[in-house]
């Protein structure tokens, strides 16, 4: 049987991840095989590499979700796709299709729902199986590396577009500039926004740095100066019309409450497990909307690829650094030091 190269974790246990051989993948009938170009590296991953990530540990499974490629098989009852094809996918590799939420356009919640790198085998590999409801043609002026980031582009989609509200000349924060956060900012821009404030931290520079390429109006670093003083101070002072929180942490949730206007909206994308410690009781008082987002779905995936084509945005400008998947730690340690903006791993 044909081996490739994977970055497998393999136990329940902080550390338990490292570089195996493993066989290809068999595909079925309405599957693809794809042979992966580039992956990108999620902050989760270094996460579920020490098992502090929320997502439990179920059998030993290949990291990775972030990815693009070229088809090199197809299933007997794959129709729109074929060999030689330029893809990309979606990283929910199972769910029933049948339930009310599936039925809703609503599957990343579906019950039954199996993620690529969480739950299934993922893309830190040569070769991934990918079933064709998930699959989407990457235009020919993409390539194939900016393609293979294109999952963290639907993230900010869905949050900042499809499940948030924003009028021409608003005001939008954005907390945590990591990749979804500096597309959501470019994704603000494009939706209109007047005034867009992308708030960092320490060790944040050159992420706040590449935010106003993407289309912040205001950077502001945490560590050095008071946000909400600034945020305050904008506009007619009521504060911002849409708070994005990417950070996660209690801290986050604590300034998009006391920064986002009466009547306004919070939209909450980062995971935080700490506890949060304080009232929610402001959002009551100040009648906000707080929502939380999770994933993306089949038509935005679909916009955003033509957003993409159109030219409308450079996913390769985020890309700071490309490694072999045999430097998959080394990619991990960058990421989370921020030394790099976004890594993506080339098979080996």
């Amino acid at each position: 049987m044909e081996k490739m190269k994977a970055v497998v974790k393999y136990a329940d246990a902080p550390g338990a991840t490292e570089l195996r051989d493993v066989p290809v993948p068999q595909i079925g009938e309405t599957d693809v095989l794809v042979e992966v170009a580039y992956t990108g590296v999620c902050g989760t991953d270094p996460h579920l590499h020490k098992n502090t990530s929320p997502f439990k540990f179920v059998r030993p499974f290949i990291l990775g979700h972030e990815f693009a490629g070229t088809i090199v098989n197809t299933g007997s009852k794959v129709s729109g796709f074929s060999d030689g094809d330029r893809v990309t996918s979606e990283t929910h590799a199972e769910y029933c299709g049948k339930c009310a939420l599936c039925k809703q356009n609503n599957y990343p919640l579906c019950r039954e729902r199996k993620g690529y790198g969480f739950h299934v085998d993922g893309a830190f590999t040569k070769y991934v199986k990918v079933p064709q409801r998930i699959l989407h043609h990457v235009p020919d002026n993409v390539s194939l590396k900016a393609a293979s980031i294109t999952e963290p582009f639907c993230v900010a989609y869905k949050a900042l577009v499809s499940n948030s509200k924003v009028n021409p000349g608003d005001t939008v924060l954005i907390i945590g500039p990591g990749s979804i956060g500096i597309l959501c900012t470019k994704l603000a821009q494009l939706s209109g926004a007047g005034e867009i404030v992308v708030v960092g931290t320490e060790g944040d520079d050159l992420r706040l740095e590449l935010s106003k390429e993407f289309g912040a109006t205001i950077i502001i670093n945490s560590s050095r100066e008071d946000p909400l003083t600034k945020i305050m101070s904008l506009g007619d002072g009521y504060g911002a019309d849409l708070v994005l929180d990417l950070a996660g942490g209690s801290s986050a949730l604590k300034l998009s409450m006391d920064a986002v206007r009466p009547a306004g909206q919070i939209t909450k994308i980062g995971w935080g497990r700490q506890p949060v410690g304080f009232s929610l009781d402001p959002i009551i008082a100040k009648s906000v909307t707080l929502r939380g987002h999770f994933s993306h779905t089949w038509d935005v995936w679909e916009k955003c690829l033509t957003l993409m084509g159109k030219g409308m945005i450079d996913l390769e400008k985020l890309i700071t650094h490309e490694l072999g998947i045999d430097q998959w730690e080394k990619g991990f340690e960058m990421s989370e030091s921020k030394e790099a903006v976004k890594v993506v791993l080339k098979p080996i």
